[in-house]
């Protein structure tokens, strides 16, 4: 087995102040190791669909109700273990303090004094087929709540696809997030929330790229145990389309996004643009 190492400064993404870091063992076979937003794993924050530069949620730029993962166990100090097989990796992502829940971030006035644990199981890999690419993922978090506040597990599943045919790269995932049952009889809590995104992308040569992103998503409210009781929200969409051009080293992205229905609300649309660089040494 070999020993790995990684460091980043990402002062925007990290939860760890600006510093994300990996530590792993790794075999022909088995992955064992640590890390925070960093290192192997199943980390559903990203995505197979194809995109050019940043996803559907950072392209809107808005307040939006889609996310790129509604349950990102990969971006919390975590322990994985996995198998490489097929093409791809399985495995399981620990977090034994999650402090990334998605409840906790929609609704401002709860908060969980103890971090519940969460874990995620799942596969990304390409099956053993050139141009496919898959991701299937199971997330759950224990709640801890209060006589005042949401009470319950959290459980998040995300299944993904997309294959990739000469220039064209076609694909999208579902997101479904669901929350336990209120202990409290706020009606406009969220419980739930689920997404559909469909990308296409074309490579116009080695250097030029054109991408397609269109995403729906609704919330579930209510003060109700199951999901039959709840309401659903409005329907989120957001469209957007990026062109990517590489020129010696330097990356520049062009974007424009238009946002229906801004994080559920009715009526409340978004227009966006972005002029996004990166370079690499």
């Amino acid at each position: 087995m070999t020993l790995n190492g990684a460091f980043k400064i990402d002062v925007e993404n990290s939860s760890a102040g600006g510093a994300e870091r990996a530590m792993w063992a790794e075999g022909d076979a088995l992955v064992i190791g640590y890390g925070d937003d960093l290192g192997p794993g199943i980390d559903t924050d990203g995505s197979v669909a194809p995109h050019v530069g940043d996803q559907n949620d950072t392209l809107a730029q808005a307040t939006v109700g889609f996310d790129s993962s509604f349950m990102d166990v990969h971006a919390a100090d975590h322990l994985v273990l996995g198998y490489k097989a097929l093409g791809g990796f399985f495995g399981v992502t620990y977090a034994p303090e999650f402090t990334e829940s998605i409840t906790n971030e929609d609704s401002g006035a709860i908060t969980n004094d103890d971090a519940p644990s969460a874990y995620t199981v799942g596969y990304q890999g390409n099956l053993g087929f050139e141009g496919l690419a898959v991701q299937a993922a199971i997330s759950k978090s224990d709640d801890v709540g209060t006589a005042t506040t949401e009470d319950g597990d959290e459980t998040y599943t995300k299944f993904g696809v997309s294959y990739k045919i000469g220039q064209f790269a076609i694909g999208g995932d579902v997101q479904d997030f669901e929350k336990g049952a209120l202990t409290t009889a706020a009606a406009t809590v969220p419980l739930g929330k689920q997404a559909r995104r469909a990308n296409v992308t074309f490579a116009v040569n080695e250097n030029l790229a054109v991408g397609y992103s269109y995403t729906e998503s609704e919330k579930s409210i209510g003060s109700g145990a199951t999901y039959a009781q709840r309401t659903a929200n409005v329907e989120e969409e957001i469209s957007a389309i990026t062109v990517g051009y590489n020129i010696a080293g330097l990356g520049f992205n062009f974007s424009y996004a238009e946002t229906d229905n801004a994080n559920n609300v009715k009526g409340t649309d978004y227009e966006t643009w972005q002029i996004q660089t990166k370079q690499k040494f």
